[in-house]
């Protein structure tokens, strides 16, 4: 019998660093815990000093940021990982598979409570940037697909944000059953704040504006991206575009090219930005971008989306289902392609409202609240059914066939 109240172990690497995955994390376990719910957050060096929900608790296993520009922080609580004190919990959610992910995996085989794991982002596509000699070496090896594969092979349920992401994790040959579920976004970036001049704050006053919100990372090529926009600039003299985000391993790179003559006129960098200038930037932005091959679900689009701003972005995993091609924005498959739909945006004003329009109505979709309580009955679906028939070594096929049967009253689940 199932608790009305549940005790939920998060585990994860990521927590309070400005990224999806983090963002992702926290903001489900804020939103699970505002429920009434206990959420224990088992993290490395948790700095987020926001007000937290009452049934939220935090336990910081340590930790030493490895790269300042990222956030980075490597754990390895070694000490910790044989010796569980909270025997009161009721579920495992792995959120990242290495150091606090094998953490949670051995707490929950000695608590005897099921796992689901959340995979994110492909460890293989950032390692080289955090351990560069040893990652490259793991990569080219595929040591890391293999190591994923070992560990979300031992959790009763697995889940992506998207169903590209998923397909992906089939194309490695990683075992069902894996369910798409969003990560979603929270009520506050629905929020209708008022202009404020934000414009004129960050000298956009009669520009047609291209919005770029991200982390500056070699995998979301925001050179190319700045380079693309050259040509776009051409074709549109008033277009500017504006660079939003933590910085990261590509600052050094972009903060040159847009000091050069040939960009500087055009292109700017804001950096990191308050909150509610976040907010305002995405409501008068005209487009929103984001031009990566690897993203779980690209959450900053379904931001620009809630304050009603159509996207472009590539058609690539995560984002080929968030943006709606024709009615909320384009997907391209090159960045010729993505110049000539920007263009096409930025020149027509009726249907730019109409995309925007489009784009604000699909966001309500994705509100967290909603996502957070499919996750509550997902919780409870695992504990009584998925987990006995792995306690108990049943037929993998077994639980791929309940989790497609208990999926099909949920609109925002798939398989």
């Amino acid at each position: 019998m199932v608790r009305e109240k549940l005790e939920i172990g998060m585990f994860t690497s990521m927590y309070s660093q400005m990224n999806g995955s983090a963002h992702a994390t926290r903001f489900l376990s804020e939103t699970i815990a505002e429920l009434g719910h206990n959420v224990h957050v088992f993290a490395p060096r948790i700095t987020n000093g926001c007000e937290k929900p009452k049934n939220l608790h935090f336990h910081d296993l340590g930790g030493a940021r490895v790269a300042k520009k990222t956030g980075f922080v490597l754990s390895a609580p070694i000490q910790k990982i044989f010796k569980c004190d909270y025997d009161n919990l009721d579920i495992a959610h792995i959120q990242t598979h290495a150091s606090i992910g094998v953490l949670g995996i051995n707490w929950a085989k000695n608590l005897g409570i099921p796992m689901v794991g959340s995979h994110h982002s492909p460890l293989t596509f950032y390692t080289s940037q955090y351990v560069p000699i040893i990652g490259k070496f793991l990569v080219k090896n595929d040591l890391i697909w293999r190591y994923e594969r070992f560990i979300l092979d031992k959790y009763d349920l697995c889940h992506t944000p998207t169903k590209t992401k998923k397909e992906v994790l089939l194309e490695y040959k990683f075992k069902e059953p894996i369910i798409a579920l969003t990560n979603g976004i929270r009520d506050f970036y629905f929020s209708n704040l008022k202009d404020n001049g934000i414009r004129e704050k960050y000298n956009l006053k009669d520009k047609k504006l291209l919005l770029y919100v991200s982390r500056l990372s070699p995998e979301k090529h925001p050179v190319r991206v700045i380079k693309a926009f050259k040509n776009i600039q051409k074709r549109v003299p008033d277009a500017h575009l504006l660079m939003v985000g933590s910085e990261g391993p590509s600052t050094k790179a972009v903060k040159k090219i847009i000091s050069g003559s040939k960009y500087r006129d055009f292109v700017s960098f804001a950096g990191r930005v308050p909150f509610d200038d976040l907010l305002r930037l995405y409501k008068t932005a005209d487009v929103s971008c984001l031009w990566s091959m690897i993203e779980a679900e690209g959450l900053v689009l379904l931001e620009a989306m809630a304050q009603g701003t159509p996207n472009v972005g590539t058609n690539a995993s995560g984002i080929a289902n968030i943006i709606r091609h024709g009615e909320t924005g384009y997907l391209a498959d090159n960045l010729e392609q993505f110049e000539d739909y920007v263009v096409k945006l930025l020149k027509d004003d009726d249907l730019r409202k109409e995309f925007g329009n489009n784009a604000r109505n699909i966001a309500e979709n994705y509100r967290l609240k909603e996502v957070a309580k499919n996750w509550i009955e997902l919780y409870k679906f695992t504990i009584e059914q998925l987990f006995p028939l792995r306690y108990y070594r049943k037929e993998r096929k077994k639980r791929v066939e309940l989790v497609k049967e208990f999926i099909k009253p949920f609109p925002n689940i798939f398989f």
